[in-house]
């Protein structure tokens, strides 16, 4: 067996699948920050998803996630302007054991992994892209995976979600 090893510390690991952002249909915004004074963690909070197949046959993804930030002398209740991050979503088709399609998706970023009090909350929004073969892309869809993937490689905190049907 073969060892895989990193040429240092410092070299970006960029997820699986395709990049989906800049794209109209993609939108992450920046809400109000909060603080968790108590974290010692570097390990980010799992995101907040919302997944639902929409009656027209588009596949909407929702979430909510919060990425560590230096406060810089700032009030605790006061967002972050300086140095915005920049993301990317990268939605990645697999076949599993069973044969079955899945669906995954990475919020990519870059930040130190520093344990943090202060966290900028983002909302995301966007449309999956459809399986590049076969018909009813998403119908056999039943969960998804979203996780957010810190690039440096160090640490990355997913969660799996129940589709909706509907709106």
């Amino acid at each position: 067996m073969t060892n895989i090893t990193l040429v240092s510390p410092l070299e970006k690991i960029y997820p699986p699948g395709e990049c989906m952002l800049p794209e109209s249909t993609s939108k992450i915004t920046k809400q109000k920050a909060i603080s968790f004074p108590e974290n010692e963690s570097k390990i980010p909070f799992a995101p907040i998803v919302q997944a639902t197949l929409l009656k027209d046959g588009t596949f909407q993804v929702r979430a909510v996630f919060l990425v560590a930030r230096k406060p810089k002398g700032q009030k605790e209740d006061e967002a972050n302007t300086e140095d915005e991050l920049v993301f990317e979503i990268y939605q990645n088709w697999y076949v599993d054991i069973d044969g079955k399609r899945q669906l995954q998706f990475f919020i990519a970023y870059d930040i130190l992994d520093d344990p943090e009090k202060y966290f900028d909350v983002y909302e995301a929004s966007f449309k999956a892209n459809p399986y590049p073969y076969g018909k009813d892309t998403f119908a056999d869809i039943k969960t998804i995976q979203t996780f957010l993937w810190d690039i440096d490689p160090q640490t990355s905190r997913g969660t799996e979600t129940t589709v909706q049907v509907g709106g």
